[in-house]
C-alpha cells in the first residue's frame, strides 16, 4: 500500500501465471480483468472492508461498467504491479481506477464503475459515509462518466449463440464480469472466420487480430444453462484496426445482458502493423 496520498492508493504485486497466457504467450484480457477484480477486493479488505464487513451489512459491490486499454502485452516471467485508487463516490456508485505495470513498462490502464447493492434483493444501497472518510478523506470531484454509446445493430449484423456453462460462473452464481470479454473476443474471431479469415488463415498470413481495448457495460446477469445470443457488427474499419460493437442478450435486444465496444489491431510477430487489404475488406462486410 502507498501511504500518505489522497486519495488512498493500494498496490498489489502478482506474478504472471502460465494459466493466464493465451496461444501466443500473452496474458489474456479476461485474466487481466480478473486481476483487477482481485486487486479491488484486496484494496477493500486492506481498508477494513473485508468479507466480514459485507456479511454484517448485507451488501456487495457489482460492476456496472469496465474500460480496459492495453499498452503492451504481459508475458510469462513478468511480475505485474497493479495500482488502484478510488476516483469518486456518488450516492450508490464509485469509480475505481487502475494502472498495471511490469517494472517500468505500462501494460494497461482501466476503470470500473461499481454499484453498492443489497445482497438479498440486488437493489442499490447508499454508500456509507465511512467509505468516503477512509478512501478520499479530503473529498473528490465527481469523475467524468462518458455515456456508453447507444447503438442499434444493423439488419445484417451477425448473431451467434452460446450456452452458459458451469465454469463461466462466479461465487454469486452468475457469469463473472471477466468472462464476458472472452465471449466478445471469440465472437470477433468467429466472424472473421465466417468471412474467410479463420484463426489458421490469419496465422498463415503472418499475423492475427489482437483486442487492444474494451468498453463493457453490464446490464443484467446471465446464469447457468441460459442460451444467449451475441450480436456483433463493425463500426469502424481502418488500416490500423477495427472497432466492433457487440450486444449480448436473451434472444431479444430488449433484454440485454451486455453492451460492448471493442477495438482490435492486426499484429505481426507481436508488433502492430497495417491489416492486409483483403482482410480489412472482408471485415468491413462482416
Amino acid at each position: 500500500m502507498i501511504r500518505g496520498l489522497v486519495p488512498r492508493e493500494f498496490l498489489w504485486r502478482a506474478p504472471v501465471w502460465h494459466a493466464d497466457l493465451d496461444a501466443f504467450g500473452e496474458v489474456r484480457n479476461a485474466s487481466l480483468l480478473r486481476l483487477l477484480q482481485e486487486t479491488a477486493t484486496r484494496a477493500s479488505s486492506d481498508a477494513g472492508f473485508d468479507s466480514q464487513y459485507y456479511d454484517r451489512t448485507g451488501t456487495i459491490w457489482v460492476i456496472r461498467r469496465t474500460t480496459l486499454t492495453l499498452a503492451s502485452p504481459a508475458r510469462s516471467g513478468d511480475v505485474l504491479d497493479v495500482r488502484t485508487w478510488i476516483a469518486d463516490f456518488r450516492r450508490v456508485r464509485s469509480q475505481r481506477e487502475y494502472e498495471v505495470r511490469a517494472q517500468d513498462r505500462l501494460v494497461a490502464r482501466a476503470s470500473t464503475d461499481w454499484v453498492l447493492v443489497d445482497r438479498s434483493h440486488g437493489r442499490p444501497r447508499r454508500i456509507p459515509d465511512e467509505w468516503q472518510t477512509v478512501f478520499v478523506p479530503e473529498g473528490a470531484a465527481a469523475a467524468v462518466r462518458i455515456p456508453f454509446p447507444e447503438t442499434e445493430p444493423p439488419a445484417d449484423a451477425t448473431t451467434l449463440h452460446r450456452r452458459i456453462e458451469l465454469h463461466d460462473l462466479d461465487a454469486l452464481q452468475h457469469v463473472n464480469n471477466s468472462n464476458y470479454v472472452s465471449y466478445v473476443e471469440q465472437a470477433a474471431l468467429d466472424v472473421a472466420g465466417s468471412a474467410g479469415w479463420s484463426f489458421a488463415d490469419q496465422i498463415a498470413a503472418g499475423g492475427r487480430l489482437r483486442a487492444v481495448s474494451h468498453d463493457l457495460e453490464y446490464l443484467d446477469a446471465a446464469r447457468y444453462g441460459e442460451r444467449i445470443e451475441i450480436t456483433t457488427w463493425p463500426t469502424t474499419v481502418t488500416p490500423e484496426g477495427i472497432e466492433r460493437h457487440t450486444h449480448l442478450h436473451r434472444g431479444d435486444v430488449g433484454r440485454p445482458l451486455l453492451h460492448a465496444r471493442s477495438r482490435y489491431q492486426w499484429v505481426s510477430a507481436g508488433t502492430p502493423t497495417p491489416m492486409p487489404a483483403a482482410f480489412r475488406e472482408a471485415l468491413a462486410r462482416a
